[in-house]
């Protein structure tokens, strides 16, 4: 770091050129706190800097932003492959999807990769049928079975997925009956 003359008070810190290339290196892993340490200066130093050089700006913008899209396409690989885990990680933080409250920590329903978008739908049915589970849950699931037939439809060579599926508009149909009874039961529960 190279050091200004500055009038009154201590000198002010630049960055060179090399330092900079190292802020954006370090920016993919390191929170500004950490970035600030690796240099020997206090967080608030940093922000100072990186307020009155702009280059310190985007090199800690420009860092953060490639390590995001690299896990980003990460986790889209793992979408594309059918991972169960990342493609609902990605519906709660990307498409709204949230959490609710559990009665239990027990597993209502288990569905194995083996299962097509039809056995889940299927399953999902007569689970809520059985009373098992909510019209809200049977929802969810629905909605997992349309973007698992997504899925193989990216993934699948069209013949096979011909061979291996039943027709989306089938599919489609018990998705959409499944909506239209809890938008019926939401209508219920507003009326009384």
């Amino acid at each position: 770091m190279a050091k200004e003359k500055n009038l009154g008070g201590r000198p002010k810190t630049v960055f060179t050129d090399k330092q900079i290339a190292q802020i954006e290196a370090l920016a993919a892993c390191l929170p500004i706190e950490g970035i600030a340490n690796y240099f020997g200066i206090s967080r608030r130093t940093f922000f100072d800097i990186k307020d009155t050089d702009p280059r310190v700006e985007i090199a800690y913008k420009k860092g953060k932003a490639k390590e995001i899209k690299e896990v980003a396409s990460k986790l889209r690989a793992l979408i594309d492959q059918g991972d169960t885990t990342a493609i609902i990680f990605y519906l709660k933080t990307q498409a709204g999807w949230s959490t609710e409250p559990k009665n239990d920590n027990k597993i209502k329903l288990k569905f194995p990769e083996s299962k097509t978008p039809s056995d889940i739908l299927n399953t999902a049915l007569t689970a809520l049928e059985n009373g098992e589970i909510t019209l809200a849950e049977a929802q969810k699931i629905a909605d997992l079975a349309v973007a698992k037939l997504n899925i193989i439809n990216r993934t699948d060579h069209a013949e096979e997925v011909t061979a291996k599926r039943e027709s989306m508009e089938e599919l489609m149909d018990k998705a959409y009956t499944i909506r239209k009874v809890l938008e019926h039961q939401e209508k219920q529960n507003k009326g009384n």
